[in-house]
This record gives structure tokens, sequence and C-alpha cells, in this order.
């Protein structure tokens, strides 16, 4: 039999009542540390919970690499007007266990330090206050994992008037509170940091396939045509010609990539923060303007012919170059499991080198298939240009890209208004590719006109169909705001949990929105749990961008199940199948601790 499903079946064994004495486990000391002696109503206090296991034995990290796993869970009790937050766990460390196969479950030796957010109330009652929390963990050795223990730690706290100051405390205990902030383990993301510890070829190799799987999210592939377009631009006729203004169109998107993704991970946070502030989403309006601008000929982006000839002689370089770097800023946004993995590895790194070689060549990979485009468009570029269905295709796309425009400006538009806008750009499209455009350059062919004609009756059917769809009532699953606590109130309750996180900026939230929340079996199974709603459109500091941000949900979507216990069931960024989600709601809600 295989020995992981053996192990597995042993650590479920041993998953019995928790041994409620921890004299049976000399190996592990612990102690709990409050960052303040004396907090004010209405402030906000740490609580530290320090692990020592002796050398030659570990804890499972929370969350556990391997689904049978036991991870460390902290859970405080209730203590009169405090209001408790998540616990912030640290990064595990990769363990080579023989049973693993492969494997490197995650760990804490040593010295770990566990640490509790909490808030005091406004009205909180003055005095000392005891804070007692209850630790459940499973420790193992180098072969044998033992039986899942708890034991209760406690620390003491003063709660003074609102006007009166803090007074801190344990200074060098929470000095060691430096992990980076995790995001759970979803499904189907690569672990970019076993990958990395086996070999550095096989890393840079994963990075260059992720990069080029990037083209297939739902923001990135649409901007396929308008590369295409781009290089239709240029004018070159010879393929050969063409390969020079693709290959420097890459290495613009790749060094804007490289750029956005090392300065986001440096400082531990996801590329999606970028469209969490006005005036990060004002940068991407105008860029797409410019880009649409540009494709109705008002402009092209082009160096002077003087300078232009110094550098190669031949024209459209430096707008190559330039469109690629615009192409970046536009698309690095647009993350999935995969990037947010790597923004984790790079920020607990730490290393301006190593990051911009992992960014760089994830970049490559996502600009690699514009090589092969720009040879395309060279050989269609071999086609007579006196007709006008060159032009037209660039309105097109220049229509395509107001259409972006329009979502990305959306949360700051009524609801109402904003569905006539779509209308209204549906409708003007129509018009104008069908009967408009063009007018200057006929007689047009026959096949041309048609082409025309075809094209206005679809914008006009979709444009009424997206309307009456967006009118229309449908049910859905029925969401509560989170806030602080409510979290930890589901599990104080052993109630299980969906947490989604969404983005009113998100476009992959809204394949989620159609094509799992209002499927009649996910509504259903979701009615046991706590459904708790984190909108991340915009976040100001304070604690939801905490808790958005140490989970990884800052950069959307993100859902995650816990079970009735607390823990960690599955993680999810791209949609999975109605069935599969249904299936993991109705297993979180079956299951009991």
């Amino acid at each position: 039999m295989n020995r992981r499903i053996i192990f597995a079946v042993l650590m479920l064994l041993a998953a019995g009542p928790a041994a409620a004495a921890s004299a049976a486990d000399p190996w592990l000391q612990t102690s709990a540390y409050a960052d303040h002696e004396a907090v004010p109503q209405g402030g906000s206090l740490r609580v530290a919970v320090v692990l020592q296991v002796a050398e030659g034995y570990h804890l499972n990290a929370n969350p556990p690499t391997l689904e049978f796993q036991i991870p460390t869970v902290l859970t405080p009790e209730p203590a009169p007007g405090i209001r408790w937050g998540d616990v912030r766990y640290p990064p595990g460390k990769p363990f080579a266990a023989a049973w693993a196969e492969g494997a490197q479950p995650t760990v804490y030796e040593g010295r770990t330090v566990l640490v509790l957010e909490g808030t005091v109330a406004g009205d909180a009652p003055l005095g000392l206050r005891t804070i007692r929390l209850n630790l459940r963990y499973q420790g193992c050795d180098a072969t044998t994992c033992f039986q899942p223990a708890s034991r209760e730690v406690e620390t003491a706290v003063t709660v003074v008037g609102a006007n009166e100051p803090p007074v801190p405390a344990n200074a060098a205990v929470f000095g060691e509170d430096r992990a980076v902030p995790q995001a759970v383990r979803v499904e189907g993301q690569m672990d970019l940091a076993a990958t990395f510890e086996r070999s550095a070829f096989l890393y840079l190799g994963a990075l260059f396939v992720g990069g080029l799987l990037l083209n297939l999210t739902p923001c990135v592939f649409p901007l396929i045509p308008v590369t295409m377009t781009v290089f239709m631009q240029q004018g070159e006729s010879r393929p050969l010609r063409v390969l020079p203004l693709a290959a420097l169109y890459v290495l613009g998107l790749a060094a804007t990539f490289t750029l956005v993704g090392v300065l986001a991970a440096l400082a531990g946070k996801s590329l999606g923060l970028v469209l969490q502030e006005p005036i990060g989403i004002l940068a991407v309006v105008v860029i797409l303007a410019a880009m649409m601008a540009s494709l109705f000929g008002a402009f092209e982006i082009q160096l002077p012919s003087g300078l232009m000839g110094t550098l190669s002689g031949r024209r459209g370089l430096f707008g190559a170059a330039f469109t690629g770097a615009v192409m970046g800023a536009v698309a690095a946004p647009c993350v999935g499991p995969f990037l947010v993995a790597l923004i984790t590895l790079v920020a607990t790194k730490r290393s301006v080198p190593f990051g911009a070689v992992s960014f760089f060549v994830t970049g490559l990979g996502l600009g690699f298939p514009y090589l092969f485009l720009g040879m395309f468009t060279g050989l269609v570029n071999r086609f007579p240009r006196s007709g006008g269905w060159l032009v037209w295709t660039k309105r097109l796309m220049g229509l395509a890209l107001a259409g972006l425009i329009l979502y990305y400006i959306q949360q700051f538009v009524e609801k109402e208004f904003f569905r006539l806008l779509v209308l209204g750009l549906f409708l003007f499209a129509a018009a104008y590719l069908g009967f408009i455009e063009g007018q200057s350059r006929r007689p047009f062919t026959r096949r041309f006109r048609a082409v025309r004609i075809a094209a206005a009756l679809v914008l006009v059917a979709a444009g009424t169909y997206v309307y009456g769809w967006t009118m229309a009532s449908r049910p859905e699953v029925e969401w509560t705001d989170w806030t602080p606590g409510s979290l930890e109130a589901a599990r104080a309750d052993r109630q299980p949990a969906l947490v989604y996180f969404g983005a009113e900026w998100c476009i992959e939230c809204k394949q989620w929105d159609a094509a799992v929340f209002r499927d009649p079996d996910v509504i259903k199974a979701a009615g046991p749990l706590a459904r708790l709603r984190v909108d991340v459109t915009r976040l100001e500091e304070g604690p939801k961008k905490e808790f958005a941000e140490r989970l990884g949900g800052a950069n959307p979507p993100l859902a995650i199940l816990y079970g009735r216990d607390g823990t960690l069931r599955k993680a999810w960024r791209d949609p999975p199948g109605a069935g599969a989600f249904t299936k993991a709601l109705t297993e979180a809600a079956a299951v009991r601790p």
C-alpha cells in the first residue's frame, strides 16, 4: 500500500480526543506575552504565544501542506471588553519526510511565534484582564507523529481609561514577529518554494510556463487582438523585419512586469493593490485611453526620425517597446494563483535580484506568444491595404478598449447609469462600424459590406442581451459583510465558514458570480455556513486591509472554506465547477470536530 496513504490513516486514527495534559509533551514549551501592560479603551493589542520545540521534534504548520496533516491552531477564549481578530501564523520550514514521497511538508521547529490581534472596546470594563488561549497541535519526530494534544496558555493586560497613555511591554518578543503575511494555499497553486529548492533551472522553467498560462486569464486574453493591430500598424511587409519589433514589444512588457512585480513583492503585497486606489485606476484608464486614441488615428507612438535612424534605421522600434511596456502595466494587476505564489515567495526571500529575475522570466513567458503574433501579422500585412478593412479593424479594437475603460470606472458610476452607458456603447459601435466608418473609402466590396452589417447586428443583439441580463433578478448566495471578529465568532460557534474576497474592478470575480454563486446547488449547500464577503474594491488602513493582506485576499478573487473546527479545508482563486464546489461546502457542513 502507498506509504503516504498508510501514514495518513495512522494520523487520522491518532486524531481522537485531544490530550488535555501537556506533561506528556516535555519537548514543547509554551508561553504567552501581551505587547502592552496597559491598553486604553478603544485601543488595540497583540498577544504572542512563543513555542519552543526541542531539537528532533516539530509541529505541523498552519496552513498544513498536506490535507491530512493536523495544523497548529491557536484559539482565544472570550474576554470581557476585548474583541479578538485573527491569528497570524508564520510560514513553516520545509521538512524532508520519507513518507511524503517527494512532497516537503512545512513544520514549526525550534522557536516559533504566533501572534493574535485584538481590539479593546470603547466601553470595556477597566481593570486587570486575564487572557486565556487554547493551543491545539500535533507533534512529530523524524519518523512518528504523536496523538494530537491541546494546552492552555495565559497572560494578562490592564484596561485603562480612553484618555490614559498605553504602556508597551515585551518589545523583544514582538520584534521576532517578522513573518511575511502568507496567502493561504489555494487549489491549483504551484509550490514555487519547493520547486526553487529542488532546481533553479526547473524553477525558472516553471515561471516561464506560468507566464505563458497568464495569457489565458480574462483580463490578458482580450489584449491579444490589440497587439495584432499594433503590429499591423508598423507597415512592414516581411515577417523577419517584424521580428525585432515583436522582440522589443516583449522586452518592454517584461520590463514593466518586472518593475511592478518586484515593487509589489518587496512590499509583501499583491499587484491587485494597484487598482484599489483611485490614482491606480486613473493610470490604467489613461493608458487605455491613449491606446484607444492611437487606434482611432489621433497619433502614433514613435521617436523623431533622426533619432530613430541613429538607433536602428527602422521606424517603430521605440513605439513597439513603449507599447509593450504599456501592455505590461495593463496586464500586471491581472494575476492568478500562480502569480500570488510567486509574490509570496519573493516577499519571503526579500532579495531584489531574486525578485527581478523571477518576475522578468515570468514576463518573458507572458510575452512570448506575441513573437509569433508579430510574425503572423507580418504575413497579414502582405495583403493589399487599399481597402478599409485594416482601418475598420483598428476602430473595432479601439471600441473594445472603450469597453475596458467603462469596466474600470464602473465603481464610480451609479449601476443604472452604468448599464445605460454599456448599452449606449454597443449601439454606437453597431452604428459606427456598420454604417459610418469608411464612408470616404468606398466603394466597399460586397463581402466587406456584409461583414460590416453582420457586425452591426451582432453588436445590437449583444448590447440588448447584456442590458437585459444585468436587469434580471437572479437568486445567488446571500452574504454578510465581513467585520473584525466575524470569522472568529463562527469558529467559536463551531460553524463552518466561507470567506470570499471580491472587488468591483475584478474581472475574474464576475466569473464567480455567474458560474458559481448563482448555481442553485451551491446556494443550497452554502445555507448552513457563515458566508462572509470581504469587499476589497478600496482598501484603507485598518482591520479589513490587514485581514485581506494576511490571507492573500487583497488580490481577488479568493474563496476560503473553513471547517467547524476553524481549520482551513480548501481555498480557490479560479472558480471551480459548481458540482465540485457544492461537494466541498456539503462536506464542510457535515463534518463535526
